[in-house]
């Protein structure tokens, strides 16, 4: 395994012209804080985090970190390229975002940096958790003067891989430890994959249209949830959308409790995850909030996160949108989050 997170993180901060910060650790290209202004107050942190750096590695929930080589899941752990069977070291029955020491893991390394813009790049060895050949990945963090941060991966490989980066930001818009249930939430979505009770696609793709995953009229995340039973293993939301992947148009828009703060998101992959955290509480998981108002409990936050279709590599009639890396074909992808 890689040292601790804990020891010797270095951060970096990225300011605009408005007041707007964005603060990244090396461990995991992992946003650490996103400070946005809000009319009549101080600039409103929007991340779940520790208080401390030191303590991050005191949570497991994947904190806002850039996830690969696959975000989400691969059923069994295994997938197969050219009848040639690949075993992930996921340490469970289905891999879920890169195996047990992930690129949330890992430690990038800052390449390039301006007042606006920082630039992170990792190797990951062919064979690294068991995926084949060897992956290059480029991290681009950019923040705009229209409050918006922009994400842009580019991952090379010299072999056939299944490779899907993103970021597991948790977003609470209201700026202090609190539900995020009361959020309203607007998607361009009519789509979504259902799931077994492993959290893996059935697939299936079932229509939103009057359900509780129906999020095309804007509804607080609260109002229909766990009101369908894909929410019972799940706890609640935890499921694939489905977009069209054009990243002029935002496909979901998020407001804050007080309507102060909207965020939209944009990107250029064919779905995302919507995971209302309701996990984050769990057993024995224990994670004081950084604003010191006791523990996170479940649903403190909604994370969004754009990317291909879980288990895509077992989908193969979806093959044309989650298409492999291959020697002649990068990863190359953008994620938008504008605050306004």
């Amino acid at each position: 395994m890689s040292e601790c997170y804990s020891k010797n993180p270095s951060l970096e901060t990225i300011s605009n012209a408005n007041g707007m910060s964005v603060t990244i650790m090396d461990w995991g290209a992992t946003i650490i804080s996103m400070k946005v202004p809000v009319a009549g107050e101080n600039a409103r942190e929007v991340l779940l985090g520790v208080k401390n750096v030191e303590d991050w590695s005191t949570q497991a929930c994947f904190f806002n970190a850039t996830i690969g080589r696959f975000a989400n899941r691969i059923a069994g752990s295994t997938f197969e390229i050219d009848d040639k069977t690949y075993t992930l070291n996921s340490g469970a029955q289905h891999c879920l975002h890169g195996g047990v020491e992930g690129f949330d893991k890992r430690r990038f390394k800052l390449v390039s940096k301006s007042a606006q813009s920082l630039t992170y790049t990792i190797h990951s060895p062919d064979g690294d958790m068991g995926f084949p050949g060897n992956f290059d990945l480029t991290v681009v963090f950019r923040l705009t003067d229209d409050n918006e941060l922009v994400m842009e991966y580019e991952g090379k490989c010299d072999k056939v891989c299944p490779a899907c980066i993103t970021n597991h930001a948790y977003f609470n818009l209201n700026g202090f430890n609190s539900s995020v249930l009361n959020h309203t939430v607007k998607m361009r979505s009519d789509y979504f994959l259902p799931l077994d009770e492993t959290s893996i696609p059935t697939g299936e793709v079932r229509a939103v249209k009057g359900g509780a995953f129906d999020f095309t009229q804007e509804k607080t995340l609260g109002r229909d949830f766990r009101k369908d039973d894909q929410m019972t293993a799940a706890l609640g939301y935890d499921h694939p959308f489905l977009i069209d992947g054009d990243l002029s148009n935002p496909f979901v828009t998020i407001t804050s409790d007080d309507k102060k703060l909207h965020l939209a998101i944009s990107s250029d992959y064919p779905a995302f995850q919507m995971y209302t955290g309701n996990y984050v509480h769990q057993g024995d998981n224990n994670i004081m909030s950084r604003d010191d108002k006791g523990v996170y409990e479940d649903q403190c936050a909604v994370c969004i996160e754009p990317e291909y279709y879980p288990d895509c590599v077992h989908m193969p009639k979806f093959a044309e949108l989650n298409p492999m890396v291959t020697p002649t074909k990068p990863l190359v992808k953008t994620i938008k989050y504008k605050f306004f």
